[in-house]
């Protein structure tokens, strides 16, 4: 599927935490709405002839093991899917991937990172969204 990007990626939410008890876990959902693109002044593009535009959203909630913190949150982007007008359930999966694949980077970098002076060690997160 060919795509463009509209808007970086945005980082809604990201939340770490320090778990109290050791805890394992690995949600981490997609999602895609169609949305009306704003343009410059002000209006919206209801019927792009190329493609509609999407927002793909990551909602994750992960502790890798040994379940020492959690990290969670949302992060999104908007896409315009060249040729495609449907409302986005009926994409097959491995488009789900590809377009979510940045965004599930971003959590990936900034769980290296905020690991890196919380625990004094990064950790590296090597996950894939759940498609079901």
């Amino acid at each position: 599927m060919d795509f463009e990007k509209i808007t970086p990626v945005i980082v809604r939410g990201f939340h770490y935490d320090m778990n109290d008890e050791a805890e394992v876990q690995n949600e981490v959902n997609v999602a895609i709405k169609k949305v009306n693109r704003k343009l410059e002044d002000g209006s919206t593009e209801a019927d792009p002839r190329e493609g509609a535009y999407y927002e793909i959203g990551v909602v994750f909630e992960v502790a890798p093991a040994p379940g020492e913190f959690t990290v969670s949150g949302l992060i999104t982007q908007i896409v315009q899917l060249k040729g495609y007008h449907g409302k986005g359930d009926d994409l097959a999966t491995n488009d789900y991937k590809i377009l979510s694949r940045p965004l599930v980077e971003y959590i990936e970098t900034l769980t290296y990172e905020v690991t890196q002076v919380a625990l004094d060690k990064p950790v590296n997160l090597n996950f894939q969204a759940n498609f079901d």
